[in-house]
């Protein structure tokens, strides 16, 4: 039978933000997992007389999920943990201690279960139904991934998952030694989820190769990663040009794309996150091997790393979609109203990334860099039902004509009310349907407790 959500603002999203029908008065019919009509209320009340259930969005919008291309879930357990931040002078230093020593190299699949079901509750509850989620933690392997995929599969989020393949040594600088085996340990848990969680199909989970970056792995493994994600079909997901692009260059006499074009690593399945330091030559690189890029503003804010050339990306007509990393709030909103703010101050040009392509950076453009651009990012007759349930606070009228803006503007993930993902209620009357809230943010919080002691904190 058929669930009918009708009399909301309906915004489609199809083809994208800018040519995308919004329906005032309008409806949307689900049947199983599956979006079955897109129209006005009138219409589809008579052709599905006998839905159940039927929601009345009156006052509210009715739109697509947003879609996250970067994120590590984990990194939840780290979040206002007081360490000493004078330590931090530079995103080298952040990298080494806030992400691997103090993080990755002491987190466990106890820790990776529990943060990854905080995490994922909270952006379903933001309005957040599909994330590309790259794992990390070399002492939690074998087994990372099992975690996260079962954490994943209880909350009801959609996800691309994969473990980071390195050659990095927990405890040893990446810049005196690396070992093949540790990428080896990575690839068979990367391969672990793939036989259960394969790429393609309409599973809700998917499987889609980590690797971490390709400053920190040999070509032999980067050329194993090529193989294994095109035997598989699953895509490759890696941080490509955070690092200063010296590092590179230094290493292998080149930058990061150009090593990872001529080792073939690069091609229209790769999500490529961060993407900061590059010079025209790389621009060209990513654009020609029609790399998906995934723009984490926020996150290099933090970082100090710099600011992406999305504007010129996006002129070139590359495929730009949102990451965040899992700092800060896991909320949308957040990050969608950064990225079109920020490259306005950065260039000095209020012009530059209007509303709608904030927004087709976690819709369209985002359902595309992961494969799924004909099952997710729209309101449309075949597509997954991933949807969401928003009602506005706004000091205006919120309208056709107007509600573009209101994201950018006045949105904020408290305003979803209601979330479906692959026709299920997972949020109801702002509250999780799946798993026990209160659970799982003590399971997590504990967690991290653990974590926070392993590095000398006492809580």
């Amino acid at each position: 039978m058929a669930m009918l959500i009708k009399n909301g603002l309906v915004v489609t999203f199809s083809p994208d933000a800018l040519q995308g029908a919004v329906i005032e008065n309008g409806a949307v019919a689900v049947e199983g997992g599956t979006i079955a009509a897109v129209g006005e209320t009138r219409d589809l009340v008579y052709r599905f007389p006998h839905a159940a259930p039927v929601l009345d969005a009156s006052g509210r919008i009715v739109m697509p999920g947003f879609i996250v291309t970067h994120t590590h879930m984990p990194y939840v357990l780290g979040h206002n943990m007081p360490v000493d931040f004078s330590k931090l002078r530079s995103f080298w230093d952040m990298l080494q201690k806030m992400g691997w020593e103090w993080l990755e190299d002491i987190t466990t699949p106890e820790g990776i279960f529990a943060a990854t079901q905080y995490a994922a509750m909270k952006m379903l509850k933001t309005g957040t139904t599909t994330v590309c989620e790259l794992v990390e933690g070399p002492h939690a392997i074998p087994g990372a991934l099992s975690a996260s995929a079962r954490a994943i599969e209880q909350v009801g989020i959609r996800a691309q998952l994969g473990f980071e393949v390195t050659e990095r040594i927990p405890g040893i600088s990446i810049l005196e030694n690396q070992d093949l085996g540790q990428a080896d340990k990575a690839f068979e848990e990367n391969l672990g989820l793939l036989a259960r969680y394969p790429a393609g199909g309409k599973n809700r989970i998917q499987g889609r190769l980590g690797v971490h970056t390709a400053f920190t792995n040999s070509f032999d493994t980067l050329k194993k990663a090529r193989r294994i994600a095109d035997d598989s079909r699953c895509g490759i997901q890696i941080h490509v040009a955070e690092i200063p692009r010296a590092f590179l260059v230094e290493k292998y006499g080149k930058s990061a794309p150009m090593v990872l074009e001529e080792q073939g690593v690069l091609g229209p399945d790769v999500v490529a996150a961060h993407c900061i330091d590059l010079s025209d030559e790389d621009l060209e690189i990513l654009r020609r091997n029609r790399v998906n890029v995934s723009h984490t503003p926020m996150t290099n804010s933090l970082g100090g790393n710099g600011v992406a050339r999305i504007p010129e990306m996006l002129k070139a007509g590359m495929n730009v979609s949102i990451g965040h990393d899992c700092f800060f709030t896991l909320d949308a909103s957040e990050y969608i109203r950064y990225a079109y703010l920020v490259h306005k101050a950065h260039n000095a040009n209020p012009g530059l990334i209007p509303p709608f392509q904030a927004l087709d950076m976690a819709m369209g453009n985002a359902a595309r860099a992961l494969g799924l651009g004909d099952r997710i990012g729209s309101l449309a007759p075949g597509k997954c039902a991933d949807i969401l349930i928003v009602r506005p606070d706004s000091p205006a009228p919120v309208v056709p004509g107007s509600v573009m803006s209101w994201f950018t503007m006045t949105f904020q993930g408290r305003d979803v009310e209601t979330v479906i993902v692959d026709g299920q209620i997972v949020v109801k009357e702002r509250r999780m349907t799946t798993v026990n809230e209160d659970d799982v943010r003590a399971a997590c919080v504990e967690q991290a407790r653990l974590l926070w002691r392993r590095n000398g904190i006492s809580v």
